[in-house]
């Protein structure tokens, strides 16, 4: 069962954004091991949200409002890891 609601669309943009991210930077970075120990942290969790979606008892008496919450909490807080690593990295460079 895939919702097509429109926060739910923002969801699988989010996710859409990150593995496309991570896929550019492992072919065209010099960092390989950071994107590859990224990646898998991406495919566990992205692993994990496709086990809760494939069950469509997930979805019944209000519970998608938790699904898309924990969903979209994986995928943001590893958009703001990435952020404060590479703002870290900026920093200690001047």
């Amino acid at each position: 069962m895939i919702p097509t609601d429109g926060e739910f669309s923002m969801l699988y943009v989010a996710y859409g954004i990150m593995a496309s991210f991570l896929v550019i930077g492992l072919i065209s970075s010099t960092k390989k091991k950071y994107f590859i120990s990224n990646s898998i942290v991406f495919l566990c969790y992205l692993a994990f949200m496709i086990y809760i979606f494939s069950d469509a008892e997930n979805f019944k008496y209000g519970n998608s409002l938790a699904v898309l919450f924990y969903g979209a909490l994986f995928v943001l807080s590893h958009f703001v890891i990435l952020g404060l690593i590479k703002l870290i990295r900026i920093i200690m460079n001047k």
